[in-house]
C-alpha cells in the first residue's frame, strides 16, 4: 500500500517565530552579572533605538535595533544576551527570534530587560549629572500585547467628584461614570490599589518574590502616575510605564478619537477643550 506524502508550506514569518520561541530562554541580571564576572563569552545585543542605547546601556553591548534583526549579517557569535527595554512591548521578543534564526547564534533574553539592569544598580553607561526628564509610557494596545506574567498594575485612580449645578436653586450632581474594571479589560494581570501618597513598600509586597514586574501606572489624568513615577525613579525603580490616557483610554478600551466638552463628566485634570484630540 502506497502512501502519500504531503510538504506543508509554513510561511516565513510562522517559521521564525517558531525557531525564537524554541531557541530562546531569559537570564536574570543577577545570573548575567555572574556570568560576565566569571569572564564567559557572551555577547550582549542592545535591541533598543539607537537614541536609547547612546543614553546609556551595558557596557561592551551591541546595538543591534529590532527593526533590523532579522536583516543584520552575523558570525556565529555563540550565546548572545538580548537585551530590550524592559516596558512590555513586543519588539524583544520578535528581535530575539530573528537571532535566534540566524547559524550559530544561541539567544537568552534579559528578563526585564535594561530597565531592570538600571533597576538593580548594575554598572551602565548612563552619564550622571542634570538632564531633561524623561519618564517611560505605554499605549492601551502594548498594554494589552504584553505577558500577563510580567506586568503588575498600579491602580491610582480617583473617583472623579461630580460637579454640582444648581437647577432651580436645587443642588443637583450628575451622576458618576463608574471606573473601567482593570480585572476586566486586562484578565490574568496582578493589581495592586494605591493612593498618590502611599508607601512604595506596598508596590513592592505586591509584586511578590521573583523578578521585579513591568510596573503599569494608571491615573485618572490628574498626574498621579507622573508623581509616582518621579517616586519610583528617585527610589532607584526603572521598570515602570505610564498608561498613556489613564482612565480615559480605559472607558474607550482603547479606542482612538475625539472627546467634546459635555458629553461625559471631565476626570480631574482633564482638559476638557473640544478642540483638542485626546490620547
Amino acid at each position: 500500500m502506497s502512501r502519500t506524502l504531503t510538504r506543508i508550506r509554513f510561511p516565513a514569518g510562522l517559521v521564525l517565530w517558531l525557531a525564537g520561541n524554541l531557541a530562546a530562554s531569559g537570564i536574570t541580571v543577577a545570573d548575567l552579572q555572574a556570568r560576565l564576572a566569571k569572564g564567559d563569552k557572551l555577547t550582549v545585543i542592545d535591541v533598543r533605538a539607537p537614541a536609547l542605547f547612546s543614553e546609556g546601556h551595558i557596557p561592551g553591548a551591541i546595538n543591534v535595533p529590532a527593526s533590523l534583526c532579522p536583516y543584520k549579517r552575523l558570525p556565529p557569535l555563540g550565546k548572545v544576551i538580548v537585551c530590550g527595554d524592559g516596558l512590555g512591548r513586543a519588539a524583544t521578543e520578535s528581535a530575539a527570534a530573528a537571532l535566534a534564526a540566524k547559524p550559530g547564534i544561541t539567544v537568552d533574553i534579559i528578563e526585564g530587560g535594561f530597565a531592570a539592569w538600571e533597576s538593580a544598580h548594575a554598572p551602565g553607561t548612563r552619564a550622571q549629572g542634570f538632564k531633561a526628564e524623561m519618564l517611560n509610557y505605554l499605549s492601551y494596545a502594548e498594554l494589552k500585547a504584553a505577558a500577563t506574567s510580567e506586568v503588575l498594575l498600579v491602580d491610582l485612580r480617583q473617583q472623579p467628584t461630580p460637579k454640582v449645578v444648581e437647577v432651580s436653586s436645587t443642588s443637583v450632581a450628575p451622576p458618576s461614570q463608574p471606573l473601567t474594571d482593570l480585572a476586566q479589560e486586562f484578565p490574568g494581570m496582578r493589581q495592586a490599589q494605591l493612593s498618590p501618597g502611599d508607601s512604595l513598600a506596598k508596590t513592592s509586597a505586591a509584586a511578590g518574590s521573583g523578578a521585579p514586574p513591568l510596573l503599569v501606572l494608571i491615573d485618572s489624568g490628574d498626574g498621579a502616575a507622573q508623581t509616582m513615577a518621579r517616586r519610583l525613579k528617585a527610589s532607584g525603580v526603572r521598570r515602570y510605564a505610564i498608561l498613556a490616557g489613564g482612565e480615559l483610554i480605559l472607558s474607550r478600551h482603547g479606542q482612538p478619537g475625539l472627546q467634546r466638552a459635555g458629553s461625559r463628566p471631565a476626570l480631574p485634570g482633564q482638559n476638557t477643550n473640544p478642540r483638542e484630540t485626546t490620547p
